[in-house]
């Protein structure tokens, strides 16, 4: 679970190419862009952007990108497409690329604190820790940053993989708000449990059940801390509502294994 949410930030979720965007080749041109949009249309830049992005989260990632580099082709100084390049980036797996495209954004809007979270978050993965905290710090040193709940949960994985149990505690906790991304929720039960505050570690992962019922991860995580610690019963009735919940995923295959051992 950690290793996918590094890829969000934080959630979200939670990266950059080469000045030269040498990696994803050179940036598309205006004969590359959809029949439904002229570059001579003042709003193509957003319009093609706003496609990439919600490409990305579908996990059409490749396709994402490339309505991502024609933006930038129209406008190569706006600093919002660097950062959603960047992120397109991040879900490919590309943390060190990812680096490059929000650096881009940053050197054209230093205050750009979205992008400067992005960029700790990808530091993070390459295992890059001093210029991770560097970077989360300054973010969460602007206050008026409206994702202060993402910052806090990419500086508690921090200090999750450096082993520092008590400060990842202390800044998931910050991480679990109502618009904070749930896996703040997952990760804090984790720590809760290893710490040994086995009350503490439920009540995180039932807040994330809350918040997330949809989520079958999430109710997978909260029945196999039960079965951990010896209340079968409950455990079974949560396999089974992942089972209901998402009957074709991968959370359902784990749920029905668990079932099958415990019948």
């Amino acid at each position: 679970m950690r290793r996918k949410s590094f890829g969000r930030v934080v959630l979200g979720i939670l990266c950059g190419l080469a000045l030269s965007c040498a990696s994803g080749g050179p940036p598309a041109r205006s004969a590359q862009l959809p029949p439904e949009i002229r570059a001579d249309d003042p709003l193509a830049p957003t319009l093609l952007m706003q496609q990439g992005e919600a490409l990305v989260r579908e996990g059409r990632i490749e396709e994402g990108r490339a309505r991502l580099q024609a933006a930038l082709a129209l406008q190569p100084s706006n600093p919002t497409i660097l950062n959603q390049l960047g992120l397109a980036e991040m879900a490919a797996g590309r943390p060190a690329q990812a680096i490059e495209f929000f650096t881009r954004a940053l050197q054209l809007a230093p205050a750009f604190s979205d992008a400067r979270n992005n960029r700790g978050a990808a530091y993070m993965q390459l295992g890059q820790y001093s210029q991770a905290e560097a970077d989360l710090l300054q973010a969460l040193g602007d206050r008026y940053y409206p994702n202060r709940a993402g910052v806090y949960f990419n500086l508690g994985s921090l200090h999750l993989l450096k082993g520092s149990l008590a400060a990842a505690e202390e800044n998931l906790r910050r991480a679990t708000v109502p618009t904070g991304p749930i896996e703040a929720f997952l990760l804090l039960g984790e720590v809760e449990e290893r710490l040994g505050k086995l009350e503490l570690a439920e009540s995180a992962l039932r807040d994330g059940v809350s918040r997330a019922p949809e989520r079958p991860d999430v109710l997978l995580a909260l029945a196999a801390f039960l079965e951990r610690h010896g209340r079968a019963r409950e455990a079974r009735a949560y396999y089974e509502k992942v089972v209901a919940l998402a009957p074709y995923s991968g959370e359902a295959e784990q749920a029905r294994l668990r079932l099958k051992a415990g019948s």
